[in-house]
């Protein structure tokens, strides 16, 4: 019997990289995990459309000729999944299927490496032409170039530089790629004279200063999504507290540690609910995973970090202990500041990240033990820990009271209708007391109010009776998803099943060619519609709360849409970036949101300019969106009549309804029912020359 071996087709290659990833940020994300796992403690992307190019240059281990020729140059090497932690910092790898690198072909069509290691006199250089790697045939016979490289032209560390670019990158995709990195970064960068070899900082440069401030402003999200904020500084045992919880003005607090040893110390602590939606698209599961990693209280003495401090095995504010415990009452806060069992509202130490600074060269009485990993016991470490309990335990207190307050609220809430009949009852006992004149006009002032509370009943149930349908819609909606993604999953079964059939027959490739094509076009509509629906299918949009940043949500609705957009542009740009939409969740606004721009592309079918434009704006304390289109208008006496349930501004046409356009009157009903649970006025305005119709959405923000 003889034997054969087997060869693998360069074009494996392609494939492979174009399956791994799919999306180009995903792709250039497994080079900053590269850089990672090199124990490099910097990383710089840098973006230069004008050049067509992308480059990623980090201070890591690099590599000696043997490792790039057995690890980086050998497809599939497990040699990551063998080691499972990196060599200097015993930092857990990100990769194990030694694939990632052909990722970057799905970015460029060349690829140059410089990378020189620790402890060697020089490197070497490399360059790869991915299309003639490709059109090699067998994989063994692609080649890489490759040439020494002198130290003295770069310091240790690896430069990947990506030439001729596959795509246009956008805003969206280096959002993207902050997504993708996020939490290989610590909370907060530390000093440089006091950077640790365990840190990684990711660095972005472009010229394009809308990449480099979007890809900033999300891979610094985490340490922005906290609920409270603590800040305080101490002076000589008198410590000034800010406390501010998010979208709301901070609060000064004054108190004193008693008789304290401690002259001075400053530290900023950040609280975070982590549950459901969190902004800026970050996962809960990332983001608890990322606090038990980087959470609790540090300490920094004289900018060095001492290590025992925000460690998951380390208590030493004793905050898990009181856990344990459960504590109603704070041991340190005065009578008057204490809540009903406040402390049941104490946060854990994987929802807090703070930074306690102190200097033991100028503090008398608090020391630094002979290890460097820790501060002496001691009157004035006592004093330490009392000043951030303290601050600590006054939030605790603080968000126990609010919660209280939510409760009485709500439960003093009584219908309108309700109170004016007790009022007509108290009128009436005291008639023979009240002047006949005086008790006629206020009976029937009473009676008004009845009456206006008593349309207001109707038109409530009449909103109420809508919701059983809605609901409804949503239930089979969320089980309409599940059924659709088994069945596109079905036809990319038999997408690949055609694609294997073998032919020889001209006539029958180009009909199977057909019927794939046909299919997969099927199947990418049928995607861009189920987008319209998967938000519904994450129970954390529909019920978590909270201020959503305006521009953000309505990017998303715009990519939900983009199916309905057939060619119509929807400018954003002109909306605050910074711009907090009233607490709700991401299931409401976006009700609220597809329903205005579904409005639009209806109104707009018929016109040569399609055009949609969102901008916002600050009147006061009134903030406004304003959604403006070129579409058929609408005029403006009698618009309000629009929002009622079944009111249509013109007739749908046939044509229109197979576009999928509207079509049910109950719109606009929608966004006004939705927008007035969110504390929002709706309406139609004048719009801007060159747009037609102007819906506008507004509120008014609080002290």
């Amino acid at each position: 019997m003889e034997s054969i071996n087997f060869t693998v087709d360069s074009a494996l290659l392609k494939e492979l990289g174009e399956r791994l990833v799919g999306k180009p940020h995903i792709a250039l994300a497994e080079l900053i995990k590269n850089s990672y796992d090199a124990d490099a403690t910097r990383v710089e992307i840098t973006f230069d459309p004008n050049s067509d190019a992308i480059s990623v240059s980090d201070n890591g281990t690099g590599m000696d000729f043997e490792q790039f020729r057995d690890f980086w140059m050998r497809i599939g090497s497990p040699h990551k999944g063998r080691e499972a932690h990196s060599r200097v910092h015993g930092r857990p790898l990100t990769g194990s299927k030694g694939v990632g690198r052909l990722a970057v072909q799905f970015l460029a069509k060349r690829l140059l490496l410089t990378t020189i290691p620790r402890g060697a006199k020089d490197g070497l250089s490399a360059q790869v032409d991915w299309e003639r790697a490709v059109s090699a045939g067998d994989l063994t016979h692609a080649k890489v170039h490759y040439a020494p490289v002198s130290r003295a032209l770069k310091e240790t560390g690896t430069i990947i530089r990506l030439e001729g670019l596959r795509h246009k990158w956008t805003t969206d995709d280096f959002r993207g790629l902050a997504k993708e990195i996020w939490w290989l970064q610590p909370p907060f960068h530390r000093p440089a004279h006091a950077s640790s070899k365990a840190d990684f900082k990711i660095v972005f440069t472009s010229p394009e200063h809308a990449f480099a401030k979007t890809f900033e402003r999300q891979i610094r999200a985490i340490v922005d999504i906290w609920n409270a904020r603590l800040v305080g500084r101490n002076t000589n045992g008198k410590v000034d507290l800010s406390i501010e919880f998010a979208g709301e003005r901070p609060v000064a607090v004054q108190y004193r540690i008693p008789d304290s040893k401690l002259l001075g110390g400053d530290f900023e602590i950040r609280i975070y609910h982590l549950e459901k939606r969190q902004p800026h698209g970050i996962r809960v599961k990332d983001a608890r995973d990322y606090f038990k990693e980087y959470g609790g209280v540090h300490v920094y003495d004289a900018g060095f970090r001492l290590p025992y401090y925000g460690t998951a095995q380390s208590d030493w504010l004793r905050i898990e202990a009181d856990h344990s415990h459960r504590l109603g009452n704070s041991k340190l806060l005065p009578a008057d500041l204490h809540v009903d069992r406040g402390m049941n509202f104490l946060p854990t130490l994987g929802r807090i990240f703070g930074v306690v600074n102190v200097n033991t060269a100028t503090e008398r009485s608090l020391s630094i033990q002979i290890t460097r990993d820790r501060l002496g016991q001691g009157k004035a470490y006592e004093d330490l820990v009392y000043m951030l309990r303290w601050a600590i335990d006054y939030y605790a207190m603080e968000e126990a009271r609010r919660a209280s307050e939510i409760r009485e609220v709500e439960a003093e809430i009584e219908p309108t209708s309700d109170k004016a009949v007790r009022l007509q009852s108290v009128l009436e006992s005291f008639r023979n007391q009240i002047a006949p004149k005086t008790y006629v006009a206020l009976s029937i002032s009473i009676k008004d109010v009845v009456n206006a509370a008593e349309k207001e009943a109707q038109a409530y149930d009449n909103r109420m009776a809508l919701l059983g349908p809605l609901a409804t819609a949503g239930i089979s909606t969320l089980a309409y998803q599940h059924e659709l993604q088994k069945q596109l999953s079905a036809i990319d079964g038999i997408i690949e099943e055609v694609s294997a059939i073998e032919q020889k027959a001209p006539s029958l490739r180009l009909q199977l060619a057909d019927l794939k094509s046909q299919l997969s076009s099927w199947v990418r509509r049928a995607k861009d519609t189920q987008s319209l629906f998967t938000y519904l299918a994450v129970e954390e949009n529909r019920s978590q709360r909270s201020r959503l940043n305006a521009r953000q949500v309505l990017d998303d609705v715009r990519n939900q849409t983009k199916t309905l957009a057939r060619g119509t542009i929807v400018d954003i740009e002109g909306t605050d970036e910074d711009l907090l939409l009233p607490k709700g969740s991401f299931a409401e606004w976006t009700a609220v949101f597809q329903n205005v721009f579904i409005n639009a592309f209806n109104a707009i079918l018929d016109s040569d300019n399609k055009r949609i434009r969102i901008r916002s704006r600050s009147i006061g304390k009134t903030r406004e969106l304003l959604v403006e289109d070129s579409g058929c208008g609408v005029k403006l006496p009698g618009a309000e009549k629009l929002f009622e349930p079944f009111a249509r501004g013109a007739a749908i046409s046939h044509e229109r309804q197979a576009l999928g356009y509207g079509g049910t009157g109950l719109g606009l009903t929608i966004v006004k029912l939705v927008a007035g649970n969110l504390g929002c006025e709706v309406g139609f305005v004048s719009p801007d020359r060159g747009y037609n119709t102007a819906f506008r959405l507004a509120w008014r923000e609080q002290e």
